[in-house]
């Protein structure tokens, strides 16, 4: 794979199943918790997928950039203002409210007047090539672009290797979130918010 052949753009509406896909991997089985035998015959990427598609609510194809090679997407990231972030009238109506008091402080703990990396996922042959810094730079950007000067986001705690980009990109952690073990969300530990400032480095002259 050559990198100068991936093309970095945002996402179109014929994106969105490919973009739902990547928010579902990346969501360490919180997609799975919520969505658990409430979606009859549709698959919970069908349902999000249509929803980003339809742009309800926050949900857009346009919230991404995708990495594409050869004519595939290889690789998502999704971010909107921090203001969105929380539980929403849809969500109380839609999702068993027992669901949503495990994820409570998950969806209450926020960096404000930030901007919000929702979700980044890139395929795993393609992982350690340097597309997820890309995508986290062109997020940064995008923050700027929005009058924006933090970026904020969040991580299973036991994702180690996650962690290590996001600190080799300038993030730090704000907070230590609480998730109860549950046998859909398999990870330890529960989730950190970070934060990055998202100020233009300017070339050095060395």
């Amino acid at each position: 794979m050559i990198m100068e052949e991936i093309l970095y753009r945002t996402g179109k509406l014929e994106d969105s199943l490919k973009i739902a896909e990547g928010i579902d991997r990346a969501s360490g089985g919180i997609m799975e918790f919520l969505f658990h035998d409430l979606l009859g015959p549709h698959t919970r990427t069908e349902v999000m997928g249509k929803s980003i598609e339809e742009k309800q609510g926050t949900d857009s194809y346009e919230n991404a950039t995708v990495a594409e090679y050869q004519g595939d997407i290889i690789g998502i990231v999704y971010s909107y203002s921090s203001k969105f972030h929380g539980i929403t009238d849809s969500t109380r109506s839609f999702f068993p409210s027992d669901r949503l008091e495990v994820l409570k402080e998950f969806y209450n703990s926020k960096v404000d007047n930030s901007w919000f990396l929702d979700s980044i996922y890139v395929d795993e042959e393609f992982r350690g090539t340097g597309i997820g810094s890309k995508l986290i730079t062109l997020t940064k950007q995008r923050a700027r672009e929005n009058g924006y000067s933090q970026l904020s986001l969040m991580v299973m705690a036991d994702n180690t290797v996650a962690r290590r980009t996001y600190e080799r990109n300038g993030f730090r952690i704000v907070k230590h979130i609480d998730i109860q073990e549950h046998p859909l969300i398999p990870h330890k530990g529960g989730v950190y918010l970070l934060v990055s400032d998202v100020k233009e480095e300017l070339p050095s002259d060395r």
